[in-house]
């Protein structure tokens, strides 16, 4: 008898590739909380049990002001990232896009794993992400904004997507995440934001 194939997020190029393989409510679930009047946009497009604790910080940065979206992953197997994980240049999942269309600003919390900073910076927008480098700087936060594995410039990154076409991208350290006091880091983003 031939053994199936295990299906991996790495041969996903879209959300319908995704969505053809697992299921929402059961694999993974979207959250959508729209402002009305803002023009910013909080994302967690690997939450939940993808990349632990971003969908809690990305809650924090977004407060009651600005739109938030999450994209949880749920399954108790331990392979949400495997399964889950749709890189953030193809992540076009219809209710992120709705969102983002409707903003100008979009800020995309992820999270990496090994030694380095507590947060690289990427994305498009060089002039906010240098005023939340400074922010970080002042909470005591170590970051990279250049040089770094996750550089978020793909035009097509959900963090790009906006109506300005360019957006901030903050990849968390496994270590500040696993700590649990993301307040300096919410509190420091927050301040740019407004």
């Amino acid at each position: 008898m031939p053994v199936a194939k295990r299906v991996l997020s790495d041969d996903f190029h879209s959300y319908d590739d995704l969505a053809r393989h697992f299921r929402e409510g059961v694999d993974y679930a979207v959250h959508v909380v729209p402002r009305e009047g803002s023009p910013i946009a909080v994302l967690a497009p690997h939450g939940g049990r993808i990349e632990g604790r971003t969908s809690d910080v990305a809650r924090l940065i977004a407060g009651d002001e600005h739109g938030l979206y999450l994209f949880e992953g749920l399954r108790t197997t331990g392979d949400n990232f495997d399964c889950l994980h749709l890189s953030s240049r193809w992540f076009d999942e219809p209710r992120a896009l709705d969102l983002v269309s409707r903003c100008d600003t979009v800020v995309a919390v992820h999270g990496y794993v090994g030694p380095g900073p507590d947060v690289l910076l990427g994305g498009l927008n060089d002039g906010l992400k240098e005023k939340i480098a400074r922010g970080l700087a002042q909470a005591g936060l170590s970051y990279l904004t250049d040089g770094h594995r996750f550089p978020g410039t793909d035009p097509r990154n959900i963090c790009n997507r906006g109506r300005s076409g360019a957006g901030v991208q903050l990849e968390l350290s496994d270590r500040l995440r696993k700590g649990g006091d993301w307040s300096g880091l919410a509190l420091a983003v927050r301040a740019v934001l407004e």
